[in-house]
């Protein structure tokens, strides 16, 4: 059993990002997103953008302690906002707590998303700690507003010996016409306990993270 377990509670904040997009012959042609956002096109009708941070863990991880998230609040501002009538008519949103960054290309296949088998990620259900899916669709009744149509969360749970716990927040849009979208501010906020567990425990944690990264190649 882990022993010297200690709570914890970590925050991290990511800022919204405008999201313009233009057309050409009949098929989304760029995407320009403010506040560090990265954007990427995945085909002609949909697009998407990135932000991608991590929360600090080195002061444990040098005290060859354990994390163990025990849970996890994605806390949003607020819904979308569309700029254009029926321009980006469905949004999908996710935010995935991994140990390890995420290459822009993992997250270019959408539907498929990592921790899901068929997904071209070597990030498997293990490794994602925690994530969080919401699809948004465009509110008929007041314009330029969406109404949240499906919530789910998937994730292993698994604890962590690495210096960083990594914070993705993807945003796919369908995208019909050239229009600006708005993403808000969203606060993470994670419950967590430290623990030392037995040298050999440990040691396998931290070298399964490593081979990881090295398959990344990041």
């Amino acid at each position: 059993m882990p022993k010297d377990v200690t709570p914890h509670q970590l925050y991290k904040q990511i800022d919204g990002t405008d999201i313009d997009t233009t057309h050409e012959s009949g098929g989304l042609d760029t995407i320009v997103a403010t506040n560090g956002w990265e954007p990427i096109v995945l085909g002609i009708g949909s697009g998407a953008v990135v932000k991608r941070t991590y929360i600090d863990l080195e002061g444990w991880s040098a005290q060859e302690l354990t994390t163990f998230v025990q849970g996890v609040d994605v806390q949003k501002m607020r819904t979308p906002l569309s700029g254009t009538l029926l321009a980006n008519p469905v949004v999908y949103e996710y935010d995935i707590l991994s140990t390890r960054r995420l290459r822009l290309a993992e997250m270019s296949f959408f539907p498929m998303v990592p921790g899901f088998l068929g997904a071209p990620s070597t990030l498997d259900l293990k490794d994602v700690v925690y994530a969080q899916s919401r699809t948004y669709a465009e509110n008929g009744t007041v314009p330029g507003t969406y109404i949240t149509t499906d919530t789910a969360t998937y994730g292993s749970g698994n604890p962590t010996a690495m210096s960083r716990l990594h914070w993705t927040r993807l945003i796919v849009f369908m995208s019909a016409a050239p229009a600006r979208l708005t993403m808000y501010p969203t606060n993470l906020v994670i419950q967590s306990v430290t623990a030392k567990e037995k040298d050999l425990v440990w040691m396998e944690r931290l070298r399964r993270s490593y081979v990881l990264q090295d398959q990344a190649d990041i």
